[in-house]
């Protein structure tokens, strides 16, 4: 089916050779439903000619606002499409030729290309509206694909992933310092947590009353029932009031960084390329929020049972790397520190943060993003996969191993 975007051709043709010209496009969803919530995705189709009037076709994807009221009061999309414009338009850039500068061989090749972006047909109009329109360069033509959102990373590509958060986390922290003032100016203000608390209140009420039916058939889960009553009980207040972490720790974050908000291309099995997607829920907090519900929520099990101290260790051991090729002062920063914020954000944060996202994770069954409603991304366990009760005992038993619960 196709979706109208209008006026695309204003958005392309800032990409084309003066001996070219937009004719027309093509569109088409993207996603299967519940791959995506918080946008619609578009698969387009651009067809151009040029001057010896030869046709080709350009590929690209469009995101657009989501067409439910309630996904749209939840992702605060007026304010969450801004921040994701910022990340391709401002901040990107600022960190590459930050990098640049310092004459560092780090590598910030995981943000996609932007052909172009609106948030209204209105160029005076500061409000996103129905014509906001992110366009992107196509991916999975270029051999990038999601993985296995049942199953999760294996660990070599989980540790490509962890280099490449350790390296946005590590180039931020240095930019703000070096930069202060253009940090506060340019970057800061995209980062403010911005969340229909309203909303979010309805989803956690009836994720409760989900959660412990769903703990309660699952034996392993019993002996945690207390504590992850008093978490879910917690839940509200700490999604309008998130701790803050260690400033030294504070940094630009994904905050939704999971599987499907990341696209790798392999050569013989091995990850050779990544691009880091869906940034609107971007948020100025402790790296350690990115990092344990990566892990927790997106690598296979048998890694997480065997590995997960070791992953955690490389992601520490790129992002002191990071910091020292940035000439960064890298005092202050002990493994024990790190391990002391993870810590907190796991208790205060990520507890709750990974139980009630593991669900929609591991959904069988999904609604349209069109027909989303506020009750439908927590669901009964009649829907989910069967590496989901397996996955919850794990962080259950792993969270409460390491003291965060």
């Amino acid at each position: 089916m196709s979706v109208e975007i209008k006026n695309i051709g204003e958005l392309v043709t800032p990409l084309l050779k003066s001996t070219e010209e937009f004719v027309e496009y093509e569109s088409s969803k993207l996603l299967s439903p519940g791959e995506n919530y918080g946008s619609v995705m578009l698969e387009i189709k651009v067809k151009i000619r040029n001057e010896s009037d030869e046709y080709e076709t350009l590929n690209f994807v469009a995101k657009t606002c989501p067409t439910s009221p309630a996904l749209r009061e939840i992702f605060n999309t007026k304010v969450t499409f801004k921040k994701e414009i910022a990340v391709y338009t401002t901040i990107a850039p600022l960190l590459k030729d930050f990098c640049s500068a310092k004459g560092a061989d780090t590598s910030i090749d995981f943000f996609a290309k932007c052909i172009g972006a609106r948030i209204s047909l209105n160029p005076e109009s500061s409000e996103v509206d129905e014509d906001a329109v992110l366009l992107l360069e196509n991916l999975s033509t270029q051999g990038y694909n999601t993985g296995d959102r049942f199953v999760g990373f294996d660990e070599e590509t989980t540790k490509y992933l962890l280099k490449d958060l350790a390296v946005m986390h590590s180039t931020t922290i240095a930019y703000r310092t070096a930069h202060p003032e253009e940090f506060n100016l340019k970057i800061l203000p995209y980062l403010k947590r911005e969340l229909s608390t309203k909303a979010i209140d309805n989803v956690i009420d009836d994720f409760a009353k989900r959660f412990e039916d769903v703990a309660e058939k699952n034996p392993d889960c019993i002996p945690f029932l207390p504590k992850i009553k008093i978490a879910l009980t917690e839940m509200k207040e700490v999604t309008r009031n998130p701790p803050k972490g260690k400033e030294i720790f504070m940094t630009l974050t994904h905050n939704d960084f999971w599987i499907n908000n990341t696209m790798l291309k392999y050569r013989e099995d091995k990850p050779i390329g990544n691009k880091i997607i869906d940034f609107q829920m971007i948020e100025y907090s402790s790296l350690a929020n990115d990092v344990i519900f990566f892990l927790y929520s997106s690598v296979e099990l048998s890694v997480l049972e065997n590995k997960i101290d070791e992953l955690i260790r490389y992601y520490y051991d790129v992002f002191i790397q990071t910091l020292v090729k940035l000439e960064h002062n890298i005092s202050g920063y002990s493994f024990e520190s790190m391990m002391e914020e993870f810590a907190i954000m796991a208790n205060k944060i990520q507890f709750t943060h990974i139980l009630y996202l593991l669900s929609p994770i591991m959904k069988l069954k999904t609604v349209e993003n069109s027909h989303f409603k506020a009750v439908d991304t927590p669901n009964g366990d009649r829907i989910l996969h069967e590496n989901y009760y397996k996955k919850l005992q794990f962080v259950l038993l792993d969270f409460a191993k390491k003291g965060w619960i």
